[in-house]
């Protein structure tokens, strides 16, 4: 019997932060998936809480940790590419809902293209963030922090700061960017390595997500906070301290994001570490699938009168199957076709497939 050897991950690369963005893309398909089909159960609704803790400011710390060659070297094409990201991921979107439409001419979608609270969100805040970062590389990255922390805390008491450019997501999440772009991944494998540093980064992620579960009724309800789209008046009574909760949740996101980063394995997974590599086209496409399983195809009815009783379980497959659809080589170069110009180098055109 002969055995099939998975392919090696490209030279030069570390498992670990393939397997990271796999686990994350996972998370983001399927929160997207579940919440807008089922999103009321009430045991899900801690999960959900828990997820959003951590895997965007998760995605964008490691995001910016990867993006030091393209700030430094002050990489364009790079910005633009991330810009084409968000107009792509925004077309599809208004397309899919185009085809679900009854009545073009009295339900024609409408779109605007300066204003993103939606999953397009992340192509523009990284054109942004690349910005950003290109002109502010000459400070010293405490002051930045400093400056940026405050930012996003004090962002939620202004009610002009919203999803026009994303402004407020921008805000909120640039510090995990920041910090992902000052930090060396060395310096956090040294941290994250050590056994000890596993079996407590374990026991954190497993009692906070305990928590979030315990206390679900109490949590639920601050899950759109997280998200950093909207202002501190979703808080109701607690909107006053918004900026305390704000830098609160920093800390939380943070620290499960070392934590994720420490229990994830460094080594070579099939399939895993490929669909690590592949991110992009995941993030591109799935959510015109989620928004026709929601409104056309009406998934929560069907997985409710097939799995009534595992239906969690079902639309975690569910999510899988996406992923690994939209991780197969053909999207892999429909997504790069799609972001990257013919005029720029083939070097720059291969990986593009990774966030």
């Amino acid at each position: 019997m002969s055995v099939v050897t998975s392919p090696s991950p490209p030279q030069g690369r570390l498992a670990k932060w393939d397997n990271l963005k796999a686990v994350l893309i996972f998370l983001v398909v399927f929160a997207h998936l579940f919440r807008r089909v089922n999103g009321d159960h009430p045991i899900m609704a801690g999960v959900f809480f828990f997820i959003y803790l951590f895997h965007m400011p998760a995605f964008l710390f490691v995001s910016g940790l990867f993006s030091k060659s393209a700030v430094k070297k002050h990489n364009y094409d790079r910005v633009f590419s991330f810009f084409l990201v968000y107009l792509v991921t925004k077309f599809l979107l208004w397309f899919t809902d185009l085809l679900l439409a009854d009545d073009l001419v009295n339900e024609m979608p409408y779109t605007n293209l300066f204003r993103e609270g939606g999953v397009a969100w992340y192509g523009l805040a990284m054109c942004i963030f690349l910005l950003m970062t290109m002109f502010l590389e000459r400070y010293r990255t405490p002051a930045l922090m400093a400056v940026f922390l405050t930012l996003g805390c004090l962002a939620g008491y202004c009610k002009d700061v919203d999803a026009f450019l994303s402004l407020s997501r921008i805000l909120v999440f640039y510090p995990f960017f920041l910090a992902g772009y000052a930090l060396m991944p060395e310096q956090i494998l040294r941290v994250t390595e050590h056994w000890y540093s596993r079996v407590l980064s374990a026991a954190v992620l497993v009692a906070a997500c305990w928590l979030c579960l315990q206390y679900r009724e109490v949590l639920t309800p601050y899950t759109e906070f997280l998200k950093g789209k909207t202002n501190f008046s979703i808080l109701e009574d607690l909107a006053p301290y918004g900026g305390l909760l704000r830098l609160a949740f920093y800390g939380v996101a943070f620290l499960l994001t070392f934590c994720l980063i420490a229990v994830i394995p460094n080594c070579h997974i099939p399939v895993v570490s490929t669909v690590g590599r592949r991110t992009l086209p995941v993030y591109m496409f799935h959510y015109a699938l989620v928004s026709y399983f929601y409104t056309g195809f009406v998934l929560k009815d069907w997985v409710l009168v097939h799995f009534p009783t595992l239906y969690g379980l079902a639309y975690a497959v569910i999510s899988l199957l996406i992923v690994l659809v939209f991780a197969a080589k053909p999207f892999d170069w429909l997504a790069t076709k799609l972001t990257v110009l013919p005029l720029q180098t083939k070097s720059k055109q291969k990986g593009s497939g990774d966030l």
